[in-house]
């Protein structure tokens, strides 16, 4: 391969992981009747090694978030009396190590430049290792009448630091909404099941 097609090859694989979404998983109790959800209110994570806790600020964007994300889809923020459910958000994060392995066999192979030879192309003897920070955010959705996990959704994303304050507050909203898309269950968009 030519190496000016290989540059471009790898700057188009870097473009696309770095602007992949959130992975979600999401799961829920078949039983739990989700049409009689209206109120919700916040209820302490009891997590340990709990992110948000450990940055206040980043948890109480996430939170706003979250209540912002409910609220437009019809939900209301239970105040004086119980409310139908109780939120609860909590995150982890893990250093994790990527390594990849272009491979080392020889073979015959032809340059414009240097003609025909028998070896390696040089792209394909090395070992390439690289190391970044994986986080999860988990919004876990309880029953306030009997204390039941009835939902949970989790996004897990690379954890990035922002100069930028409203672009950090854009990439939170783009994650949590990604996680809510899939609550209630059964009323995600079109395309995204």
């Amino acid at each position: 391969m030519k190496p000016h097609i290989f540059c471009l090859l790898l700057i188009s694989a870097l473009i696309m992981v770095s602007c992949s979404t959130v992975s979600v998983n999401y799961d829920y109790d078949q039983e739990a009747d989700f049409a009689t959800i209206e109120t919700f209110a916040w209820r302490q994570a009891n997590a340990k090694d709990d992110a948000l806790e450990a940055n206040p600020l980043l948890k109480k964007r996430v939170l706003a978030s979250i209540e912002k994300h409910l609220v437009a889809k019809g939900y209301k923020k239970a105040t004086a009396t119980e409310p139908d459910i109780y939120v609860i958000a909590h995150a982890g994060i893990q250093e994790k190590m990527r390594v990849t392995n272009w491979g080392g066999a020889g073979g015959y192979y032809a340059s414009p430049m240097y003609g025909p030879w028998w070896g390696t192309d040089g792209y394909h003897n090395r070992i390439d290792v690289n190391y970044y920070t994986e986080g999860t955010l988990i919004i876990d959705i309880v029953t306030a009448k009997n204390n039941e996990l009835i939902w949970r959704g989790a996004g897990t994303g690379l954890v990035k630091n922002y100069k930028n304050q409203e672009k950090m507050q854009k990439n939170i909203d783009t994650y949590v909404a990604d996680i809510l898309n899939h609550f209630p269950p059964g009323n995600e968009k079109e395309g995204e099941k």
